[in-house]
């Protein structure tokens, strides 16, 4: 149960990472400036770690699981340094994800 759990919530948090990076995408008008540049990474990016956690979903294994939970908690966490200059629901947001996420992996990891 807390294998799915994990997975889910690292799925979850990955594909809010995604839309954030589409969005960002569509703001830079798909342009080659340096926002639009930026916004192509952080898609690029952000499509990949979305893609590594559909595995997750098919396949069940511990080590994967754990991979993955690092680096999407790894992201929210750097995401919720990020959004203390813009706003609280973009700090608290990816704060309680990234801790979530790493308090399930943790229990999974334990038992």
């Amino acid at each position: 149960m807390l294998y799915q759990l994990c997975a889910i919530i690292t799925a979850i948090s990955a594909a809010v990472s995604l839309g954030f990076a589409i969005a960002a995408y569509r703001q830079s008008k798909a342009s080659y400036a340096a926002d639009g540049l930026n916004a192509r990474y952080a898609l690029a990016r952000s499509g990949a770690l979305a893609i590594a956690t559909l595995g997750l979903l098919i396949f069940r294994s511990p080590e994967y699981l754990a991979a993955i939970a690092v680096a999407m908690t790894c992201v929210q966490l750097f995401d919720a340094m990020i959004g203390q200059h813009v706003s609280k629901f973009k700090t608290y947001g990816p704060l309680i994800a990234g801790l979530a996420n790493a308090t399930i992996l943790a229990l999974y990891l334990m038992q």
